[in-house]
């Protein structure tokens, strides 16, 4: 016999007792008044069960008979159901999933007003991830990711699994959405790239990503809707010493380029008396107390004894995530000379400032290798980023 392939059913309940029918070998002809096994027909009257069918579940005995009537009411009634011929082989194993609408009790974080789920890329190059989190009392894992860009496209889209379970491709007809996506190792997100993303072209149509999280037999559905404009999130910015007084920051590089397409602004904040020592992370009440944040466009800044300043970057043409801070120190010592901590300045811990310098040329030199390598990659492109590149490296003392 062949091997038996499990069947998943899904069923929405609104608190009130729903009826949701199964059949063991095809389905019930009521004109004919027979079951078709197969391609074969098995005659019965209106309303006569086949007494050679066995339906279990969790290894106790239900009913005989082709079909079973499985009660679900909240959540509850989910469960494997299996259905057997009196040798006990297996003829089919049907798992019920079911679907509750009530926004109070979430297996994730969050609300419909601030979402369950938060995305975010640091690029115009067609990748982005999201991220989520459990609530305390329970835990689940992805059953279905469906993907695709416009509404249009999400209705006729075509969703596929590697045998992982961790990959899915999900294309739509028209040829104009193929976004593939991995789940994390984690459970706790998922990274994706779309495949037809051009970053020189206006975004006409938002990404509409759907999750579905399984806890038990729960199924529970988010989604969210999002132009990559609107969730873009540069990486920090890098920082070196020009002189005493002055320093600069370079784009980061994993940002598009050329900047003269894709520009940046840029926030200064400094922070002086007792909240330099809370950093870059003191935004609230200490941005009402002893500290200034100024909007630029230039990337040099004047340093000022005993200030932490902090710098961070923003999509200059939309209104999206600032990026985190990047901060750096700069106070007075003996002999009239400067202590400067920092990306790009001298750190009193000296051995921990060296590992993290050393873990961010790695990365950069790793970012720029990946982008030279694509089959796509444009030579004016890769000059722009060697130049960056130089740039970064320039800011990190040679003895490193």
């Amino acid at each position: 016999m062949a091997a038996c392939t499990p069947v998943v059913v899904v069923v929405n309940v609104d608190g009130s007792l729903v009826q949701h029918p199964l059949t063991c070998l095809g389905s019930f002809n009521r004109e004919e008044e027979g079951w078709r096994r197969d391609n074969d027909w098995v005659w019965r009257r209106d309303g006569e069960e086949d007494e050679e069918i066995l339906w279990m579940m969790g290894g106790e005995e239900k009913k005989k008979g082709n079909s079973f009537l499985v009660n679900l009411e909240e959540r509850t009634g989910g469960g494997i159901f299996t259905c057997h011929s009196l040798d006990r082989t297996l003829l089919k194993n049907t798992t019920v999933l079911v679907k509750h609408l009530d926004e109070q009790k979430r297996i994730l974080e969050g609300s419909t007003r601030t979402g369950y789920m938060k995305c975010s890329t640091w690029n115009y190059q067609g990748e982005f991830h999201c991220s989520w989190k459990f609530t305390t009392k329970r835990v689940g894992t992805i059953m279905s990711v469906r993907v695709a860009r416009g509404l249009s496209d999400s209705e006729n889209i075509s969703c596929s699994v590697d045998a992982s379970g961790q990959q899915w491709t999900c294309s739509s007809s028209s040829g104009l959405s193929d976004i593939m996506c991995s789940v994390n190792s984690s459970g706790l997100g998922l990274s994706c790239v779309d495949r037809q993303y051009c970053p020189y072209a206006e975004e006409t149509d938002r990404i509409t990503l759907t999750i579905y999280m399984r806890t038990n037999y729960l199924l529970e559905e988010y989604s969210q809707r999002f132009y990559l404009s609107e969730i873009v999130k540069p990486d920090k910015v890098s920082i070196k010493k020009v002189n005493s007084s002055t320093i600069e920051w370079s784009y980061p590089v994993s940002w598009n380029r050329p900047i003269s397409y894709f520009p940046l602004s840029f926030q200064v904040k400094e922070i002086k008396g007792r909240e330099r020592k809370n950093g870059c992370t003191c935004d609230s009440p200490c941005t009402k107390v002893r500290t200034t944040v100024h909007t630029t466009e230039s990337r040099q800044w004047s340093v000022k004894a005993k200030v932490v300043v902090c710098v961070r970057s923003q999509d200059a043409l939309c209104d999206s995530p600032w990026s985190d801070w990047t901060e750096y120190r700069r106070s007075n010592i003996d002999r009239g000379g400067y202590r400067l901590s920092g990306i790009g300045g001298y750190d009193p811990h000296q051995d921990d400032a060296a590992a993290r310098k050393k873990k961010m040329v790695l990365e950069n030199v790793n970012v720029v290798s990946k982008m030279l390598q694509a089959k796509d990659a444009e030579l004016h492109r890769a000059v722009s980023l060697l130049k960056d590149m130089i740039e970064v490296l320039s800011g990190i003392p040679q003895d490193l």
